[in-house]
């Protein structure tokens, strides 16, 4: 049959890699609310604004995120991880293919389940096991329950050409102070559009180019809009979640942690309106092309932003507090 675990599901949330990791975490007997997970991880704090060939909003915008930055940021959830990354040009991709093949049974022979990326779709899954009677990945992700949890090694990846696979690979064992510093820094990383490479429009600069363009006559995506909107708001309701449980522990930071945690409410209340306006999945069929509702989605947007601007400010005093 080949390398298998026992099946383990995907924990749900809109940041598919967020829940393939709290799913693994809580296999390997170290398990974290998905708030705590979020913070840790980066991703309560992570926006990018997909943007190609004059499109905006486009759907491949919340995965995409540097793997480095990524790898790294997870090691705050009390694991260290190891990737296999690699891009397919078309030259050695069959080699490349059999040595993730083998990489990922290695470490799923060790009784470690795996993030993998680009099966059923270009999101996060939870690898739990390799068949190799009929050649191919089982695993857990949002369309598992309707396609089933078998991926056959030659669908995978997509025309998207990009191999990314996250292994846990040994226990850390670190200050409790420093790594909820290393998340608040990894905080004002994201906002400021650091934790990815690629020149798109990045964390709260993000916000304001999104108005921008719904300001514009510039194309917007209607199915990619909703979901990073969904996304996005999820992502900070967590964030507030975080901060506010940060604050109930560091006395020095509570005044600092309080506020930012309200500011990012305040921001998700900023974003709701639009999740009414751009529901996902139908993206609010023609709302995307209305000149007044453009306007609309612009001046929530800022609002946005502004209150981003303030959550960075009070975690960056919170950051001086914890560090003095």
């Amino acid at each position: 049959m080949g390398d298998s675990l026992p099946p383990l599901t995907i924990a749900p949330n809109w940041t598919s890699a967020a829940g393939a990791l709290e799913s693994i975490l809580a296999r390997l007997g170290a398990p974290l609310p998905r708030h705590a997970v979020m913070g840790l991880s980066g991703h309560a704090w992570h926006l990018c604004l997909g943007t190609r060939e004059g499109v905006t909003a486009l759907p491949s915008g919340p995965a995409d995120i540097d793997p480095e930055w990524q790898r790294a940021a997870y090691a705050r959830t009390g694991f260290e991880w190891t990737r296999f990354g690699a891009p397919l040009d078309g030259s050695a991709d069959a080699t490349l293919k059999q040595r993730a093949v083998e990489w990922t049974k290695s470490h799923l022979g060790s009784g470690r389940p795996l993030i993998g990326w680009d099966f059923h779709l270009h999101e996060h899954a939870v690898v739990y096991g390799y068949d190799d009677v009929r050649d191919g990945f089982l695993l857990s992700d949002i369309l598992t329950p309707d396609l089933g949890s078998f991926v056959a090694l030659a669908d995978w990846p997509s025309s998207v050409g990009r191999i990314e696979l996250l292994a846990p690979v040994a226990l850390i064992e670190s200050d409790p102070l420093e790594t909820i510093a290393a998340s608040l820094q990894a905080a004002l990383e994201a906002f400021a559009g650091r934790d990815g490479p690629d020149g798109q429009p990045r964390g709260t600069a993000a916000l304001t180019s999104w108005a921008d363009t719904f300001e514009g006559d510039g194309e917007v995506d209607r199915a990619g809009n909703a979901y990073t909107l969904a996304v996005l708001a999820a992502a900070r309701t967590d964030g507030a979640a975080f901060l506010a449980d940060l604050a109930d522990s560091i006395t020095p930071a509570e005044e600092a942690l309080r506020a930012a945690s309200r500011a990012l409410i305040e921001e998700t209340r900023a974003l709701s309106p639009l999740i009414t306006l751009f529901p996902f999945p139908s993206g609010g069929h023609g709302n995307v092309a209305n000149p007044g509702l453009r306007r609309a989605a612009a001046m929530a947007l800022r609002r946005a932003a502004r209150h981003e601007e303030s959550a960075a400010s009070h975690i960056a005093q919170a950051l001086t507090a914890i560090e003095s």
